[in-house]
């Protein structure tokens, strides 16, 4: 389960779109290395995802709250959920689950990542180009 490269300008915005890579890159690397890896490893690259999820989300709802985003309050939900969906995969990484339910549960998270970057974050794209 590969994810390709998601455009590089997707949202115009060079510092976001560069954010949504690194995320797509994390999400790679996972889906490699979960079927394979010891389970502390992949408590390991959850915790990496999760820092560059938290990260990514800051700035941008940084920047839409600075331009006056209306959908901010929604989106920070959207963001919030997705961060606890990573929280719970690393949590069944620390129990050690069943490696196939815990691929699974992965994809799940990886298909809501890719929604919030195609679509979710297309809510605001211009938005951010009148500003």
């Amino acid at each position: 389960m590969a994810i390709d490269r998601i455009a590089v300008d997707l949202l115009g915005h060079a510092e976001l779109d560069d954010d949504h890579q690194r995320l797509v890159d994390h999400l790679n690397s996972l889906a490699n290395e979960i079927p394979d890896a010891s389970y502390e490893l992949c408590v390991q690259l959850f915790d990496a995802l999760e820092q560059a999820a938290t990260e990514h989300f800051a700035r941008e709802e940084e920047i839409l709250e600075g331009v006056g985003f209306p959908g901010l309050q929604s989106h920070r939900a959207y963001h919030a959920e997705l961060i606890e969906r990573i929280r719970q995969l690393r949590n069944l990484g620390w129990e050690m689950a069943d490696k196939k339910l815990l691929f699974q549960r992965f994809v799940d998270m990886a298909n809501f990542v890719v929604e919030d970057i195609i679509h979710g974050d297309m809510e605001f794209k211009e938005f951010l180009a009148a500003r």
